[in-house]
């Protein structure tokens, strides 16, 4: 913590008034921040308010909207997201898996809404005629009516299906989803653990070597959510070890003992690599990661995992930190000569959300409080344009120039979601700490 103290005992201002209009766009916002997330109920009832409209009068009504295909089923992502015009119809393995799991979570956790689940449904539909045989994964792209636009896709197209039919099985109570979920992670891990498994990281730089059968901090990542959401609906052995084997890979490998931060790649074996990977750490997965595995401690009560996890998350997010302009920078491409990827991405930003808001929920520690009330400032002004009919997915590391033609229906729909339950938790206690641990 030596670039930022979150210890200061400086309190930011408080939330003020927010308009709504009809589409869900906000009108002279004269927010400044929230106040620390003091216990005291009117405060935490403003930011209530604020994640309740965004999702309510904002998220839904547009995706309703411009999004979801009504007929065949499933999201056409690619709007210009300030007018709603489709670029293009198409669907994606990706995002058929990531919309069926935010509806069905929806309908799971904030309002039994029968257009939710017909939404989940419509999507498990049509991504389910592309169920592949074998250990292949899904086709990454269709046209709106199903036909295939490309070969195969990666491990995650397959993960993120299973992901949205297990929280549909739920959603559903048709547990015959549970198994093909499983089913499907299994196939992938099994494909993972293949020494000749062939997967590019790409997101380092154009040319980095490929390394055979990489073992990599994203794969993990997801691997545990997928695991660990089925855990919550009962024991079941084969998730159990997965959630261990996650837990090994990240805190006793990728985790480098020399600078306390992840690293993205590594070899089969878990041995660093000898290129450019060595130095690589993609310090937006790395926070990401953190609070899944804080949400695996609380789900175990943990208190010595939630606390080391915490440890890490304050590492990442203080070396991530872009100090000039604010916000979390995802990709640390050389460690040691401290060269970044100076973009900004929307789903890093609402992963520190995510993290600082589940740690103020369970401990109460001021530090994560204004983590906390420091990034929603930034990510309201950054990235919720004024007029826009969803916040934007990206931007350059000013946001003056940024990305407009996606509807990003996944990561920012799960921050809003996951802090709106905390936030009812918390309102419910008026404030005190969860008591989780003891």
């Amino acid at each position: 913590m030596k670039r930022r103290q979150f210890m200061s005992n400086t309190l930011l201002a408080g939330l003020g008034s927010i308009s709504v209009n009809a589409f869900g766009t906000e009108q002279h916002a004269t927010y400044k921040s929230i106040d620390n997330l003091e216990p005291k109920s009117l405060e935490l009832n403003k930011l209530h308010e604020f994640y309740h409209a965004e999702i309510f009068k904002r998220f839904i009504p547009n995706m309703d909207k411009y999004v979801i295909d009504h007929q065949l089923g499933g999201f056409m992502t690619s709007i210009d997201i300030t007018n709603g015009k489709q670029a293009n119809s198409n669907k994606t393995a990706w995002f058929e898996g990531r919309g069926m799991w935010t509806y069905s979570f929806l309908y799971n956790n904030l309002e039994k809404n029968p257009k939710y689940l017909e939404v989940a449904r419509k999507s498990k539909d049509f991504i389910l005629k592309h169920l592949p045989e074998d250990d292949k994964f899904f086709t990454s792209s269709y046209s709106n009516d199903g036909k295939p636009l490309s070969g195969p896709g990666d491990i995650y197209s397959s993960l993120f299906v299973a992901e949205g039919l297990a929280e549909y099985a739920k959603a559903s109570g048709d547990k015959q989803y549970f198994t093909i979920a499983k089913k499907i992670i299994l196939s992938c891990l099994k494909r993972y653990d293949s020494p000749d498994y062939d997967y590019y990281v790409a997101y380092l730089n154009p040319g980095a070597t490929k390394i055979p059968g990489p073992r990599v901090l994203g794969h993990w990542m997801v691997f545990l959510r997928a695991a660990t959401q089925i855990l919550e609906n009962g024991p079941d052995a084969d998730m159990e070890k997965l959630a261990d084997r996650c837990l090994d890979a990240c805190l006793n490998h990728h985790l480098n003992p020399q600078y306390q931060l992840f690293n993205e790649v590594l070899n089969h074996d878990f041995s660093r690599p000898d290129n450019s990977y060595k130095d690589f750490s993609y310090t937006g997965h790395g926070i990401e990661m953190c609070w899944m595995l804080h949400f695996e401690a609380a789900r175990r009560k943990d208190k010595k995992l939630f606390d080391r996890i915490t440890e890490i998350f304050k590492r990442h997010v203080t070396v991530a930190h872009d100090d000039v302009y604010g916000g979390y920078f995802r990709a640390l491409d050389h460690v040691d000569n401290n060269i970044w990827k100076v973009d900004k991405v929307l789903w890093l930003q609402e992963e520190v959300l995510i993290g600082s808001m589940f740690i103020a929920e369970h401990t109460g520690e001021e530090w994560a409080k204004e983590l906390f009330n420091e990034t929603l400032e930034y990510v309201r002004k950054s990235f919720a344009k004024p007029g826009n009919l969803f916040w934007a997915s990206a931007g350059d590391r000013f946001m003056k120039d940024y990305a407009k033609m996606r509807a990003e229906h996944y990561h920012h729909p799960r921050h809003l979601m996951l802090n709106l339950l905390a936030l009812k938790r918390m309102i419910k206690r008026n404030g005190k700490p969860s008591g989780l641990f003891g």
